[in-house]
């Protein structure tokens, strides 16, 4: 287990992992710490809190906003209506399951609505991380959307089982989305703009205006 010695005054300080990563969010945040797979699991299931793991450093930005939470509520209901007609089997999971990349030096994310078809498949040895998402949608923020963008997004697109990902700006009217092709290494990006526009999900329309429905921005 990682030890940190730290210096408050005149005295050295202890503390563990645990304590290290909660310190460091009273004055960042986004808190990446380096550390080893097993570091990361041994602090995974004790903190409240989306706790990632990429490259060999966790990474995590505490207790996500009202806002943040109200579109993820928002979006189980609508995701509801479109995945209860289907034929085939979906469960639709919040943001306290897991997905592992298949990646020698391993990656453990959190996504903060995550779809899976049929039977999930699990990391060996756990019940909560799964290598199989079918759709994946992340609410963006300010301390994130560059790690979200530039560095989970290249990740997810490994993840065979996978067919679309979502990301959501909280602060302002912007969807993004990303859709696998025919071409299974040639990703469709669409921008939406407007609470007139639509994205496509399993072939259905889902409304901006549905998705950002009873959210007041601030520039407003």
């Amino acid at each position: 287990m990682l030890v940190y010695l730290v210096k408050n005054k005149d005295m050295i300080i202890t503390r563990n992992l645990k304590e290290e990563i909660i310190e460091q969010l009273k004055t960042k945040e986004l808190v990446r710490i380096p550390a080893s797979e097993e570091d990361y699991f041994s602090v995974a299931y004790t903190i409240p809190f989306k706790i990632e793991y990429h490259e060999n450093e966790i990474v995590t930005m505490g207790l996500a906003t009202y806002v943040h939470e109200k579109i993820i509520a928002q979006l189980i209901i609508l995701f509801s209506k479109v995945f209860e007609e289907k034929n085939e089997d979906f469960d639709i999971l919040g943001s306290n399951s897991g997905v592992q990349i298949p990646k020698f030096e391993g990656g453990y994310y959190m996504p903060d609505v995550m779809i899976v078809k049929d039977e999930p498949n699990f990391k060996p040895n756990s019940n909560c991380i799964i290598t199989n998402p079918y759709l994946i949608v992340e609410v963006l923020s300010d301390s994130t959307k560059n790690f979200d963008l530039s560095e989970k997004l290249p990740e997810y697109k490994l993840l065979d089982s996978l067919q679309q990902v979502i990301y959501i700006n909280p602060k302002k009217v912007n969807v993004s989305t990303y859709t696998r092709t025919e071409n299974p290494n040639a990703w469709l990006n669409q921008d939406f703009y407007s609470l007139e526009d639509s994205i496509t999900v399993e072939g259905e329309n889902i409304s901006l205006a549905d998705i950002y429905r009873k959210i007041r921005f601030e520039n407003r």
